[in-house]
């Protein structure tokens, strides 16, 4: 059986063992999502990443991404590593700056032939902030 690779350490980073291949792209998004002291909680899926500063009660320790929850802080990206496209699907933050914070760690990790897409903005003005201040994304 194969070793996970050395960024997930099953406390902070994890894996879900759906996901068989780890793409570079998520390990670069990982580590750099991994870095802000906000996001507790980093899982890599088929597809998507979630980080978030807290856990399901579930059983399976997925991170919670439930925009408008009172005390969550997290994101979920959609990722396609064959048409290179990471998608803000969900972004949250009970604390003031970390939304800025996970947006500069995305645009950070990802490389620069990637398209940053925002399929849809209901935030009220803080994409319109972040595309002046990264013209990578796209808002839909």
């Amino acid at each position: 059986m194969p070793r996970p690779p050395s960024f997930i350490d099953g406390e902070r980073v994890r894996k879900a063992r759906a996901l068989r291949r780890v793409e570079p792209i998520y390990e670069h998004l990982a580590v750099a999502l991994a870095a802000i002291p906000a996001l507790r909680f980093v899982k890599l899926f088929p597809g998507r990443l979630s980080a978030s500063n807290r856990l399901s009660t579930d059983g399976k320790k997925n991170p919670i991404v439930a925009v408008d929850a009172e005390g969550i802080t997290g994101v979920e990206l959609l990722v396609d590593a064959e048409i290179y496209v990471v998608q803000f699907y969900a972004i949250t933050s009970a604390e003031k700056g970390v939304g800025r914070q996970i947006v500069e760690a995305v645009v950070g990790a990802t490389p620069a032939d990637w398209l940053l897409a925002v399929p849809m903005d209901w935030s009220g003005g803080f994409w319109d902030r972040m595309v002046r201040d990264h013209p990578r994304l796209q808002v839909f």
